[in-house]
């Protein structure tokens, strides 16, 4: 009685193939018998980006033209990091036909943080680089928008729909503006024991109330580290902590192969016991360490746990620290934050997919949830319809 009915309207197709199509949807997130499962809430999670997203957009961030672009990504199951398809990035900047780039190409890097096999990595950040493209500008556009999907699949059958990113790179005046202030360094060479001779180069701040601050890395990096201008970041601004010294700003914008050792120094007057760390994520300050050197969730996915060591026989003193990625660092005392293993309290946009702090999280379970409500909602369309159609021919 019901499609008798709904055929006399051509309402009924749209409303069924659209039935159609969401169903599917509604039982994509069935996970396979037996499969594993963590405390973290949705299979696949980025838990954080470079840049920022909107970095360059709604705030006053300054993008660089040749800035890497990074997700953090957290995976129950596992990515298998041999299948091209697992990760794929679709760039598109306005001047070029949009394109994609996967583990496969030289210029999409990825860097495991935990101890993982390859086919099933569970905490990474996939990494592209836009300046090591050998047939096309070293860099995007300046001054203009950038848009980027990331597509994710786990080991398990999971996928993260195509989650979209966007940000603007400085104008060429912006540019100009930042790059004044260099300080002076020098370059050194020699193998380091510590890193079991995986960093073999280094730069160090030969002036200012920086000097001696040192960056160790490897030579065969694909974008060298730098100590970015001494006007290219402001001081801390974490309510309840402290400005310990200067910023130290730190280029290029990008995840090293290999975690780079930085060397921060301390004023005289301040206790190095007391100090933590600070990072700047391109948009603000976040609490990364605290004075233990324990990771903080601000500092997650930047800082190497368990890395620091506290040079009090130099002077200035220094603290040693290994870090994933660049943008800036700062000395702090005081402040509050949550270890790395405590979840960031997510909050949401409205349109169902969960945000943290530092990015945004899009998930099978988001889009699951989503087709369910929208399977829900043809159901009740198909009804009333039906109802209005009946009394309407009772009415007659």
């Amino acid at each position: 009685m019901i499609f008798r009915v709904l055929k006399k309207s051509s309402k009924f197709y749209v409303l069924l193939t659209g039935l159609l199509c969401i169903l599917p949807l509604t039982l994509s997130y069935i996970q396979p018998v037996g499969a594993a499962t963590k405390v973290y809430p949705t299979p696949i999670e980025i838990r954080d980006c470079i840049p920022q997203e909107d970095a360059g957009i709604i705030d006053y961030a300054q993008v660089p033209y040749d800035t890497s672009f990074a997700v953090l990504i957290r995976s129950d199951h596992g990515i298998n990091l041999t299948a091209p398809d697992a990760i794929r990035f679709t760039i598109a900047d306005g001047f070029h036909l949009p394109y994609v780039r996967d583990v496969k190409f030289d210029t999409f890097r990825v860097v495991k943080l935990d101890d993982d096999p390859d086919d099933r990595a569970t905490f990474l950040w996939a990494v592209y680089h836009r300046s090591l493209e050998p047939h096309m500008p070293a860099h995007y556009p300046q001054n203009s928008p950038i848009y980027i999907k990331v597509a994710i699949r786990d080991v398990a059958g999971n996928i993260l729909k195509p989650a979209p990113f966007e940000f603007k790179t400085e104008s060429a005046a912006s540019r100009a503006a930042s790059s004044q202030n260099q300080p002076e360094t020098r370059d050194f060479y020699g193998v380091d024991p510590d890193s079991g001779g995986s960093l073999d180069a280094g730069i160090e701040l030969v002036e200012g109330e920086l000097a001696g601050a040192k960056i160790l890395y490897n030579s065969y990096e694909p974008l060298t580290p730098q100590f970015g201008p001494y006007n290219g970041i402001e001081k801390v601004n974490i309510e309840g902590s402290e400005a310990v010294g200067m910023p130290l700003s730190l280029a290029p914008h990008t995840v090293f192969d290999t975690p780079v050792k930085l060397f921060i120094p301390v004023p005289e007057e301040a206790d190095i016991s007391l100090v933590g760390l600070a990072y700047h994520d391109g948009t603000q300050w976040l609490p990364a360490a605290d004075a233990d050197g324990n990771v903080l969730a601000g500092g997650e996915g930047w800082l190497v746990p368990g890395s620091r060591v506290n040079h009090t026989d130099s002077r200035p003193a220094l603290v040693e620290v290994r870090v994933y990625h660049f943008s800036g660092v700062q000395a702090v005392i005081g402040g509050s934050g949550t270890t790395e293993e405590e979840e960031k309290p997510p909050s949401h946009d409205g349109s169902g997919v969960t945000v943290y702090a530092n990015c945004f999280i899009n998930t099978t379970a988001g889009v699951a949830d989503f087709g369910f409500v929208a399977f829900i909602g043809v159901i009740i369309a198909i009804l009333l319809i039906y109802f209005a159609q009946h009394l309407k021919e009772r009415r007659g």
